[in-house]
């Protein structure tokens, strides 16, 4: 009886969610405000092709039994007023002044993702090996484990923080490209993002936490990072600044196959 009623109240939950259950369309990548149990995740193709053909299946509910503390704001709310002091004071010894609240939610999250998909940071797999669980395309999420890269680990960890985040704070999953300095090539890669009430936002790198200490990688955009301003763009990258180490690195849409020199915008 207890597992119906839970299962009743997960159903309302979803159904009364006021944000769009829709992808929106980016060049070469996705724009997800929200993402959804069951729904097939596109997540690549052909470098011969603008469309994205392979896809995953977001088996959300295989991970229900592990989600306990994650399914609403309060547990990991109530969690950071007891450690904000001591967070506040390590960030001010660090010399960063990212909001204290982004910085502990992402790192639990991050930790949740790498135990949920058994991610061995320090041994990340080949996408030859990954591709060995897909079918005809299509690969359940669940069935990544161990094997897990970045869209797999981004559309988790976006399906986490939609639960999670304070109502003044809205993430977002996006698949797109990055670029780690202005002479370097272009990636494909899928990371979160996570704006304030004040309209700043951070990308939120889930995929690629700092090395050493496993901490979660978040960096501040020079410019608000929407999805406006990627809408009928190609080539357009922004540049964001991580907040612990201030190392530099550039995201947005674009074809890593193309030798087209992106627009950058900064702020530096």
């Amino acid at each position: 009886m207890d597992e119906e009623i839970h299962n009743m109240a997960e159903a309302l939950e979803k159904a009364s969610h006021n944000e769009p259950k829709i992808f929106k369309k980016l060049y070469r990548g996705i724009w997800a405000d929200y993402l959804e149990d069951g729904e097939d995740l596109p997540v690549g193709g052909s470098i011969f092709s603008d469309e994205l053909t392979t896809k995953i299946i977001l088996d959300f509910s295989s991970f229900k039994g592990q989600l306990d503390s994650f399914r609403s704001p309060q547990k990991l709310s109530e969690l950071f007023v007891q450690n904000k002091p001591a967070l506040i004071d390590w960030l001010s010894k660090v010399g960063s002044k990212i909001d204290p609240y982004i910085f502990f939610i992402a790192n639990h999250i991050q930790i949740k993702v790498q135990a949920l998909l058994d991610v061995d940071v320090k041994n990340p797999p080949t996408d030859l090996k990954r591709r060995t669980r897909f079918q005809n395309d299509m690969a359940k999420l669940s069935d990544l484990k161990g094997l897990s890269m970045c869209a797999e680990q981004a559309s988790l960890g976006k399906y986490l923080l939609q639960n999670v985040l304070e109502k003044e704070y809205t993430s977002y999953y996006v698949s797109g490209v990055e670029m780690q300095s202005k002479s370097n090539d272009l990636f494909n890669h899928s990371f979160i993002v996570i704006k304030t009430q004040t309209s700043k936002t951070y990308i939120f790198d889930i995929a690629r936490p700092l090395s050493g200490n496993n901490l979660p990688r978040i960096l501040e955009t020079d410019v608000p990072f929407t999805y406006e301003l990627f809408l009928n763009s190609k080539n357009k990258l922004v540049g964001a600044t991580e907040v612990l180490k201030g190392g530099r690195l550039y995201f947005g849409v674009g074809n890593p196959m193309l030798d087209d020199e992106p627009q950058i915008i900064e702020n530096v």
